[in-house]
This record gives C-alpha cells, sequence and structure tokens, in this order.
C-alpha cells in the first residue's frame, strides 16, 4: 500500500497496554502507511516503550493526558490528540479492534468524490477469541457477525425522525473516517459540555456530526473490526444503575438535547422546543429498550445465576464451543459474499492476517 498522506489513526487508550501492543504490531506486520497518533491517559510509560519499540516501522505520535478526573481528562485527552492531526481526515480506534485497509481506501475515495459528506463507515464486523474471552491472543479466533444496519444516508430532512431513528436504531458513527475539523469541534464542545456518562457523550457525538453535513455508511464493505467481549459495556460488572446514581445522566441528556436543539433551529428552522423534547422522550425509550437486560440479575436472580452456570458449562464444552463458532463463521462469510461482492476477496485476505497475529501467543 501506497503512503497516503489524507489519513491519520488515532488509538485512544487508557490501560490494556498489551491489547495497544497488539494493535501495534498489526499495523507493523501489515506495513501501515497511515501516521498514527497515540493518544494515553494512563502515563505510566508504557506507550513511550511502545513507541520507542516501533518508531522505525510506523510514523507514530504519541500525546499524553494523565486521567485522574472522571472523564475531563478522557475529553481533554481526545481534544489533544485530534489538535496534533496534520491529515484531512481522521479515523478513531480501539486497541483491542483492528482496522481493514483495503475498505478505508474504499472510504477516502467516496469522501474526497463528494466533498459535502463529513464522514464515511461501514457496519462494524465482530470477532471472538476462545469464546468472548478478554484475552489478547487465543487458539480460535472466529468471525460472528456484524453490527445492524439501518441508514446508507444521514440525516434525513426531518429532524424528530432523525432524533429517533438515533436513539431506537443506534448505528454509531464512533469508528467512522471523519474530516478532522468536524472531529475536533465535536470533541471541543463534548470537553465544554463535560458529560458524566459515556453513553450520552456518544448520543450527542452522534448526533452533533449531522449537523455538519452528511454521513455515509456503505454496507457492501466492513472498514472496521471489533474484538467481542473485551468491552467495558460488556462486562459483567457493569451496573447502569450504579451509573445512573453516581453519575448524572437527567443533567446529562438536557444538556445535549439543549445544545442539539439551539443548533438545528439556529442551521436548519427545526423548533427548538420540538426537538428538545424529541430528544428527551425517545432517550427515555430508549432506556425502556435497555434496562431489561440490565435488570435481570437483580429482579430475577436465580434465573440469572441458572444462566451463568449454563455459560460455564457451554465453555467448558471447548470442541462443540468451536465447532459451533466454525459454522458461525462459514454463515457470516456466505452473507458477505452476498451482501459485499466487490470487496469480499480483500476482506477474506486481510482477517487472515488479523486471525494470524491473535494466535500468536
Amino acid at each position: 500500500m501506497q503512503q497516503n498522506p489524507q489519513l491519520t489513526i488515532m488509538l485512544a487508550q487508557f490501560g490494556r497496554h498489551e491489547f495497544s501492543d497488539r494493535f501495534l504490531s498489526y499495523l507493523q506486520s501489515t506495513a501501515c502507511q497511515y501516521p498514527i497518533v497515540y493518544a494515553d491517559g494512563d502515563v505510566d510509560g508504557f506507550s513511550s516503550n511502545l513507541v520507542e519499540k516501533y518508531k522505525n516501522s510506523l510514523q507514530i505520535q504519541l500525546i499524553e493526558n494523565k486521567q485522574t478526573k472522571k472523564f475531563k481528562d478522557y475529553f481533554t485527552m481526545m481534544v489533544k490528540g485530534l489538535s496534533a492531526v496534520d491529515t484531512k481526515y481522521v479515523m478513531l480506534c480501539d486497541n483491542d479492534d483492528f482496522i481493514i485497509y483495503s475498505s478505508i481506501e474504499k472510504l477516502l475515495t467516496f469522501l474526497n468524490e463528494n466533498p459535502d459528506y463529513i464522514s464515511a463507515g461501514s457496519p462494524i464486523t465482530e470477532i471472538q477469541v476462545d469464546g468472548y474471552s478478554t484475552k489478547c491472543y487465543g487458539k480460535y479466533p472466529s468471525i460472528v457477525g456484524s453490527y445492524s444496519h439501518y441508514r446508507d444516508h444521514e440525516p434525513f430532512n426531518c429532524w424528530e425522525e432523525q432524533v429517533k431513528k438515533t436513539f431506537i436504531d443506534f448505528q454509531p458513527n464512533f469508528y467512522h473516517i471523519f474530516k478532522k475539523e468536524v472531529l475536533l469541534q465535536i470533541w471541543k464542545e463534548i470537553l465544554e459540555l463535560d458529560f458524566s456518562d459515556l453513553t450520552i457523550m456518544e448520543f450527542y457525538y452522534q448526533l452533533r456530526a449531522l449537523t455538519f453535513g452528511k454521513q455515509y455508511s456503505d454496507q457492501s464493505i466492513c472498514h472496521y473490526v471489533r474484538q467481542r467481549g473485551t468491552g467495558s459495556w460488556e462486562s459483567k460488572t457493569y451496573n447502569f444503575s450504579k451509573e445512573l446514581v453516581y453519575n448524572n445522566l437527567p443533567l446529562d441528556i438536557r444538556k445535549a438535547a439543549k445544545k442539539i436543539s439551539t443548533i438545528c433551529n439556529k442551521n436548519f428552522s427545526s423548533d427548538t422546543q420540538i426537538l428538545y423534547s424529541a430528544i428527551l422522550d425517545n432517550y427515555a425509550e430508549h432506556l425502556n429498550n435497555y434496562l431489561p437486560h440490565n435488570v435481570l440479575r437483580y429482579r430475577w436472580p436465580k434465573l440469572y445465576k441458572f444462566k451463568i452456570y449454563l455459560i460455564k458449562v457451554y465453555h467448558k464444552l471447548t470442541y462443540i464451543k468451536m465447532a459451533i463458532f466454525f459454522l458461525k463463521e462459514k454463515k457470516v462469510l456466505r452473507v458477505y459474499k452476498k451482501t459485499k461482492t466487490q470487496s469480499y476477496d480483500d476482506f477474506v485476505r486481510e482477517i487472515k492476517k488479523i486471525k494470524q497475529i491473535l494466535k500468536k501467543a
């Protein structure tokens, strides 16, 4: 791949250094020519050592910002990292994930040919290691599916409808390729608003991006691969009720609603109060859909314990479990072959490289 000065990859992380090492190892093994901004909130010396390890093969710049205050220091780190980007486009990455080069190049071509679009991406593919484990490496990595795809183009002409779709049929744009100046402005506003909860921050991120211009999601390709089982929202210890009590979600959603409705009123002549209410109402509906999954272990503790027991038994049945994942991957790839006809062969080649990295012990 030829060097492409249009795009910077920004890796933002706190801890889990072995995943950062894995991510950079993958970029090194695939001769990545994109510049990398490595934003570290841990500042314990490990990231400095990683930069030293990979500096001869990767164009990498380290930005450090010690995170002590939740979540303001994280937002500050994001602003610092994006301010260091020198390219027209930037893509955020997590250290437990992977990128698909061939699809990224297709998205860059689209953005260059369509300047009224401020971001472009695709449905995200999910991969697991040894049964959704939190391990960095394992014997049995496999594709298990992809995020739901609802919309090719956004925003809608009606902002009330756009708000409803964003909350009820959530289609993430966090890992899209963005125009750098747009993403920097969004994170400056997130820092100013100082949300106490990352989920509402992401809803704000989602809606605010669409006020800058159009967004494209190409379901015929895959540009980003996420590892299942390692995310903070998948953690068995995540407790929404505690987050609700210790953070200030009602204030956060009202701050987000006020800012978005004011911007839409100014730029698109939307009714401020109607849109403000639409954001609150649809966030409430989102919670109605989300909370039943979260309260299962508290509302029906015996049923939840039985579920955990079955999962533990299932994990011990290694060969059966791996056979199920093998068949599931075959099914997913059959679907991909039909829907991603132009990018399928490139996708399979790059997935093989990712699996080689995941199997490296």
